[in-house]
């Protein structure tokens, strides 16, 4: 009975690191913003040197209908922005221009971003954005 509870024990303590090992991959898409994106863009109006991100989340919600599909168009923007790729407005390009490619974020650094940007949606032009569309699910 005992070895019951000392492999019982042996396997939780060893399922602990891989736990967190695994929490730590999956990083906090608002702490990236924050860490990054939040250095150009405000959440809300007034604009810094790029456009609010809960327009821009306001335009990839209305570009998309589910959020996973914003959310790809989104990473996939951060990796190589081109205006062929974006979902923001021709005027918004010509105000703020195209962005840096975001490189030194990961993937899922990227993906995390992405789908607590597209939460934002919410906040711009009187809601209906991905929030209720399950966006970060």
């Amino acid at each position: 009975m005992r070895s019951i509870y000392f492999m019982t024990g042996l396997l939780a303590v060893t399922a602990l690191p891989a736990a967190a090992q695994q929490a730590a991959a999956q990083p906090d898409g608002r702490a990236v913003f924050e860490m990054v994106c939040a250095m150009c863009h405000s959440v809300a109006p007034p604009a810094k040197l790029a456009p609010p991100m809960s327009h821009a989340a306001a335009y990839y919600a209305r570009r998309y209908s589910m959020p996973d599909s914003a959310a790809a168009a989104m990473v996939a923007y951060l990796k190589e922005p081109v205006a062929e790729k974006s979902a923001m407005p021709a005027h918004a390009i010509e105000r703020f221009g195209l962005m840096p490619a975001q490189a030194h974020l990961s993937e899922e650094q990227l993906k995390a971003v992405a789908r607590f940007v597209l939460t934002l949606a919410d906040t711009a032009h009187g809601g209906g954005g991905m929030q209720h569309r399950g966006a970060g699910h």
